[in-house]
């Protein structure tokens, strides 16, 4: 099944096989895309992924469970707690997920069916006060579409929690937000003032419009407050993110069709080469070996090579066709086909008439004559012409299963969403 990571990785390979074959604006622009392409925050499925994030104490655990509407992560007054990292992930998941946990090394998974859509990852506690924790929290953001800051209405004040973790990281605020957790420990006036408090806090570090929730995940008495509307959010950013991957797929492919334009391979990557230069090889065994090098004989070969590398490069068009010219120039045609020549005359004592005329050969020499010419032109001009036509036609390859790999990624996408309803 494709997802948008094959896809993406279908785009790297055309950048890769353009190289030398495109002019170089078309590389450079091609290279541009698919950095556009590969550098999309967040995790490159369909699954909305989470993370939470929080110091000791604000209470992750507690507001996974709130989410799950049962018991999924254990929940201890004993701080630090979280020190295994846990993930709340679909119970069919796709196989871009399995492979981000697997690279991630969590190997706790507690299969959902409350939002088939999305994947919470319970991680270890995170305090401004030990080294590494901005780069561990840095390090998630490739792989994840949304950070839950956990806070709580004690710690959230914290100077070095705003100078070293969030505002470093402001740049990529547009997937953060802020959960305001044991909402129920202060009084409602006073958790107002924590609240804009806290706002202003992250507008000082460069976050300019946060996404905050009040909750209470695991109030001693009674149901969890503000989950609801927590959920709500979450949602939306799953319904964001599927129109995101749409943009995403349809960038790629727009870029591949351009690399394919550009060129030469739209049409698809075969110009029945094979056959062509076989039969081109076959009359030249009978003109040049068999018959003898005549001017005329190694005139008709001389144009038949020609006219293959003109209608070549003329039906590859683009970039492709201008290296084949560039490449087989009528010089380089003239100089291999002689030297080819001079290499099967070299095996053959060849009888010629009084006026220097080279009579034919007995079969035996004939044939070996035409084995070396069909030898030599096989490496002086069918090689390297062969290697560049198999490249166009690997690129041509490519993108063709990139443009079938999008549509199933897309199908994949559109599925998930009907699912979800």
């Amino acid at each position: 099944m494709a997802d948008v990571i094959k896809v993406v990785e279908d785009l790297d390979l055309v950048v890769e096989l353009s190289e030398g074959h495109l002019h170089p604006d078309d590389v450079a622009g091609l290279r541009r895309s698919a950095a556009a392409v590969r550098e999309q925050a967040g995790h490159l499925g369909t699954t909305l992924v989470l993370a939470l994030v929080g110091g000791t104490g604000a209470g992750k655990s507690s507001l996974l469970n709130a989410l799950a509407g049962e018991q999924v992560a254990s929940v201890s007054a004993v701080r630090p707690h979280t020190d295994q990292p846990l993930a709340w992930i679909p119970s069919s998941p796709e196989g871009s997920l399995v492979h981000l946990l697997d690279r991630l090394r969590i190997t706790e998974r507690v299969p959902q069916d409350r939002f088939p859509g999305i994947a919470v990852l319970d991680l270890a506690d995170v305090d401004s006060v030990e080294e590494g924790h901005r780069r561990r929290v840095e390090s998630l953001l490739p792989d994840v579409d949304v950070v839950v800051w956990v806070l709580d209405p004690v710690k959230y004040a914290d100077p070095r929690l705003h100078r070293d973790l969030i505002a470093p990281l402001a740049d990529s605020a547009r997937r953060f937000v802020f959960v305001l957790n044991r909402s129920d420990t202060v009084s409602p006036p006073a958790l107002a003032e924590v609240r804009d408090d806290l706002h202003r806090r992250l507008y000082e570090d460069g976050v300019i419009a946060p996404d905050i929730f009040v909750v209470a995940a695991n109030p001693p008495s009674g149901e969890p407050q503000g989950i609801d509307a927590l959920a709500a959010h979450l949602e939306e950013r799953l319904d964001e993110k599927r129109i995101h991957l749409g943009k995403l797929i349809a960038d790629a492919r727009a870029a591949a069709r351009r690399a394919a334009g550009a060129a030469g391979v739209a049409g698809g990557g075969s110009l029945d080469f094979e056959s062509r230069w076989k039969r081109l090889r076959d009359a030249a065994a009978d003109t040049l070996a068999r018959g003898g090098p005549t001017l005329g004989s190694v005139e008709e070969t001389l144009c038949a090579l020609e006219d293959l590398i003109g209608h070549l490069s003329v039906e590859a068009g683009g970039s492709f066709g201008t290296r084949i010219r560039k490449t087989f120039t009528a010089e380089r045609i003239e100089r291999e086909l002689q030297e080819a020549i001079d290499a099967m005359e070299a095996v053959v004592d060849r009888p010629r008439d009084r006026d220097g005329r080279p009579d034919p050969l007995d079969s035996e020499d004939a044939d070996r004559a035409a084995r070396v010419l069909d030898d030599e032109l096989q490496s002086r001009i069918g090689a390297p012409l062969r290697t560049l036509l198999w490249e166009r036609a690997s690129l041509s390859s490519v993108v063709a299963s990139l443009a079938v790999d999008a549509t199933e990624a897309e199908q994949n996408a559109f599925g998930a969403y009907m699912r979800s309803g």
